[in-house]
């Protein structure tokens, strides 16, 4: 049954889904990884290593790209947000020649949690995508059970084992035409994130991330940025990963410590600015006197305020803490990295973040992973003391999904207010 191996890059069988929960035999969590933040899977490529646990039966050894298949064979897979949506099961397969020289017609029957939701004939060999419509109240049990069946099929003379089609993925996705509205947006990037992470953790040992961190620390490119001619100093991954935030949130108030030269500050009010949360502002505070640039830019104008001195300073707090009461609020800290001052700073600050917001610990790195050896205890160390130790921190978690793209300045102090 091999014969046209060699074609199958350009015959095979897909299935698509969307990533999700492992359905049969899990794998154990990953280091890093909450099992109950695994992601959910959408989209399935059968030959994936990371959607091994999804494969349910009927699939035989394949290539990058692909699998044959027994005459029955079913995957596990999510159905994607809204479920209430009009949805569609995309297959991608491939029709091998082989069966079709030996049974010369075959009927594909599809089922859906049980219900039967397809039955095509195939007639001639070749790659087909087909795309069937499932009723949302099948979608009801997720992950949904997706069953293949095929009335004929071939036997491999070498093995003796039947085989029937070759598949390369399977899909769960609703039709382009359909607007989702901001919460299924939220929770698909959430889930694209978590598939991220998880596919980098298979294929980097955590040495070799840590090693690609040090790296980057050591290449100054993120000390030579600007945002709109004023001075940034921030690892652009980060702030590529708070624009989701505050897209997800859609925070009242984006409050910051160490403004430095306000190119973070002008950056937040220009994500806000264009999501037109147009009421939304960002407090700001720093030690030092502000350069002139950043305030002479209109949004800074709309959007900021700045206060001068200390973050920990009770008068300062206090004026910040009463504009944000009862608001939604994200905070990032990134003035003193000494552990006493994040420490302070966590204690202060984190009364002020909304239920399911954020706390950011900037420059976790630094005695972290770390990429300054000597540096002593650092924003780190304040991190896993707050978290593990005090009763404040036990209102947050460590969300890592926000470190999906490794390379991030801020391992572990991405905390997230349950």
């Amino acid at each position: 049954m091999n014969k046209h191996a060699s074609a199958l890059v350009c015959c095979t069988v897909v299935l698509s889904a969307v990533v999700g929960p492992a359905c049969g035999a899990q794998e154990p969590a990953k280091a890093g990884t909450p099992a109950s933040a695994r992601p959910k899977v959408y989209e399935l490529q059968v030959a994936d290593r990371l959607s091994r646990d999804r494969l349910l039966y009927g699939f035989y050894d394949g290539t990058e790209g692909w699998k044959w298949t027994a005459r029955k064979f079913a995957v596990s897979i999510d159905a994607p947000p809204p479920l209430d949506a009009p949805t569609y099961l995309d297959l991608d397969f491939n029709v091998p020649s082989e069966l079709i020289d030996e049974v010369h017609e075959v009927t594909l029957t599809v089922r859906v949690n049980g219900s039967q939701v397809a039955v095509k004939k195939y007639s001639a060999a070749g790659r087909e995508y087909p795309r069937f419509e499932v009723p949302p109240a099948l979608l009801k049990r997720s992950p949904a059970v997706v069953e293949c069946e095929l009335d004929r099929w071939g036997k491999d003379r070498a093995t003796g084992r039947d085989v029937g089609l070759i598949v390369v993925g399977v899909k769960l996705a609703h039709p382009d035409s359909t607007l989702i509205g901001h919460d299924a947006a939220t929770e698909l990037a959430r889930q694209g994130y978590l598939r991220l992470l998880e596919m980098r953790q298979l294929q980097l040992p955590r040495d070799r991330q840590n090693e690609m961190m040090k790296l980057f620390h050591d290449i100054p490119v993120w000390q030579h940025m600007w945002f709109q001619n004023v001075q940034i100093d921030k690892n652009p991954l980060d702030l590529w990963m708070m624009q989701q935030l505050i897209y997800e949130l859609q925070p009242e108030f984006i409050v910051e410590t160490g403004t430095a030269m306000g190119g973070s500050a002008l950056y937040w009010a220009h994500t806000l600015n264009g999501m037109g949360l147009v009421n939304s502002r960002v407090l700001t505070v720093d030690i030092n006197e502000l350069p002139v640039t950043a305030p002479a830019h209109p949004l800074w104008k709309k959007y900021v305020t700045f206060f001068r001195g200390s973050s920990t300073d009770p008068a300062i707090v206090a004026q910040i803490g009463q504009r944000v009461r009862g608001r939604k609020t994200l905070v990032t800290l990134d003035s003193d990295h000494s552990m006493k001052h994040v420490l302070d700073e966590l204690h202060v600050y984190a009364p002020m973040v909304s239920r399911g917001s954020y706390l950011i610990v900037e420059d976790t790195h630094i005695d972290g992973i770390p990429t300054q050896p000597g540096a002593g205890a650092g924003p780190m160390a304040a991190v896993l003391r707050f978290l593990r130790e005090e009763n404040a921190g036990q209102a947050f978690e460590q969300d890592f999904s926000r470190e999906a793209y490794i390379m991030t300045f801020n391992p572990g102090g991405w905390l997230r207010r349950k």
